[in-house]
């Protein structure tokens, strides 16, 4: 299941709170309204009933009209407008009354009583609007959302820094240990902000002193190694003198093994260059001290690669060397065709799946190295975006890696 983002989340939850509040506010206005005619219709019957039984006494209309007025009632007596109301009037309510007949208008949004008795019309006109209460409930609803948005904002302002944390920790997963995490937020995103950048730094300074480490003992065996190849070249007898160049030849290729597995795990950028993949392979049988005799290249169609030309020739010298030592028959096979080298020989085939020995420290038998060719391998292939596949068929075990079609132009630097 996709993840869902913590932004998403609570932009979901201010947008059912925002609906759930107007939802609140459309009802409470329908039950104001409901309620306000109810009770406008029961102060109408009052007061009609009550005006009905006055009109049998009706001396002064003066009088009335101040009475009304008391009440927030306003006699319409101009003919022209009683006319004009009573024809652009709806009919709210009719009722029937043993002197004569009450009716209920509304006219726009003002509210009429119209009555018809005893040979006398009157049309009053109520001057409560009953406004005041609608108005109280919109500003409500208008003021808990706006502070609904106010929260909503600050709320998402104040986690934006964790996008900022997360394109940092994309950034350290790639390798760059240089973080910049001056965060301003809550305490808690403050404090993973500087968790997260004091385990940069810390990481960082151990990388350091590792590479540092390193770097100085294998300069130090470098030395000793370059006397002893020098050393090895004034031996007199030629079968012994061959001997110990190939010994301290095969130190410093392991030397060369070492620094590239540095340079993989510590990430580093390959200096890519276009080369040929026929120098590329050659270039592996020279590091590796191969029998040329126990090798057969056949190059079906000449190509060339960007490549880190170190780190590449390490690579297939590592799967020659595997393919020369776990064959059943020599000579084994180098192919380059367009964007794939395939190395192959008659042997058996793998043990387990052709992931388990592209991890660290794994191999089949306890005198064949450190188990680091192939895991060495993939991880400089991954370092160029090239890959490795195996197959096994009719007795022929083959290692190929596949380019993707990269055709770099240009000659080599």
């Amino acid at each position: 299941m996709r993840p869902i983002s913590i932004f998403f989340w609570i932009t979901s939850i201010f947008l059912i709170a925002s609906i759930a509040i107007g939802a609140a506010y459309i009802l409470a206005l329908k039950y104001l309204k409901t309620a306000s005619q109810i009770q406008i219709q029961k102060r109408y019957d009052f007061i009609s009933q009550s005006l009905i039984w006055r009109l049998s006494a009706l001396h002064d209309i003066e009088e009335l009209s101040q009475d009304l007025a008391q009440i927030g009632m306003l006699l319409i007596t101009y003919p022209k407008e009683v006319i004009e109301v009573i024809k652009g009037a709806k009919v709210i309510r009719r009722k029937i009354h043993p002197l004569g007949e009450i009716l209920l208008l509304q006219h726009g949004k003002d509210y009429y009583i119209w009555i018809r008795a005893l040979g006398n019309t009157l049309l009053i006109k109520d001057m409560n609007q009953g406004e005041l209460t609608t108005t109280l409930y919109t500003a409500i609803f208008a003021l808990m959302m706006l502070l609904l948005l106010l929260l909503y904002t600050l709320l998402i302002l104040k986690l934006r820094p964790l996008k900022e944390i997360t394109r940092e920790i994309e950034r350290f997963s790639r390798g760059e240990l240089k973080l910049a995490l001056t965060i301003k937020s809550f305490k808690e995103i403050e404090e993973v902000a500087t968790a997260l950048q004091e385990a940069a730094s810390s990481l960082e300074a151990i990388q350091n002193s590792r590479r540092l480490l390193l770097r100085n003992i294998m300069h130090e065996l470098k030395t000793p190694i370059t006397k002893g190849r020098i050393a090895a070249e004034m031996v007199e007898d030629p079968k012994q003198r061959q001997r110990l160049i190939q010994i301290f030849e095969k130190l410093n290729s392991l030397i060369n093994e070492f620094a590239a597995l540095e340079a993989v795990n510590s990430k580093i950028k390959p200096n890519l260059e276009p080369i040929p993949l026929r120098e590329l392979v050659e270039e592996a049988i020279n590091i590796g001290m191969f029998d040329k005799e126990e090798i057969i290249i056949e190059e079906r169609e000449s190509s060339k690669i960007l490549a880190d030309y170190k780190l590449m020739a390490i690579a297939l010298k590592n799967l020659i060397d595997n393919a020369l030592k776990y064959a059943h028959q020599l000579p084994i096979s180098i192919t380059i065709e367009g964007g794939r080298i395939t190395i192959a020989n008659f042997g058996a085939p793998l043990k387990r799946e052709l992931s388990y020995y592209l991890e660290p420290f794994t191999k089949d038998h306890p005198q064949s190295g450190f188990g680091l060719g192939l895991y060495l391998v993939a991880n400089i292939l991954k370092l160029h975006g090239f890959t490795l596949r195996y197959k096994h068929e009719k007795g022929v075990t083959a290692f190929q890696i596949e380019i993707g079609g990269q055709r770099p132009p240009g000659p080599r630097n």
